[in-house]
């Protein structure tokens, strides 16, 4: 009697184990992580993207270096909105 607790125990705690250790594993696979990048023709010159650029202040406004330029939150904001009234403009 005292070896199938034990047995009970042990496999319980592989079960234990064995989902801590898998957690959320295979969920990125269903939510992607970014959106599709948009298509850009010859003319277009791509607008920086905060999940492009790599921050480099946390504080308010964030700043943040793409293409080796520095930029605050709300310049990224305003060349995102710019870009996208533009090319509604364009249609």
């Amino acid at each position: 009697m005292k070896s199938q607790h034990r047995f009970t125990r042990s496999a319980i705690a592989a079960c234990v184990l064995a989902l801590a250790l898998s957690g959320c594993a295979g969920s990125s696979m269903m939510w992607p992580s970014s959106p599709p990048a948009r298509v850009q023709t010859a003319g277009d010159k791509p607008v920086p993207r905060v999940q492009d650029c790599i921050n480099i202040n946390s504080g308010t406004p964030s700043k943040y270096v793409c293409g080796g330029k520095v930029y605050t939150s709300h310049e990224l904001r305003k060349l995102r909105e710019d870009s996208a009234s533009s090319s509604v403009a364009s249609k």
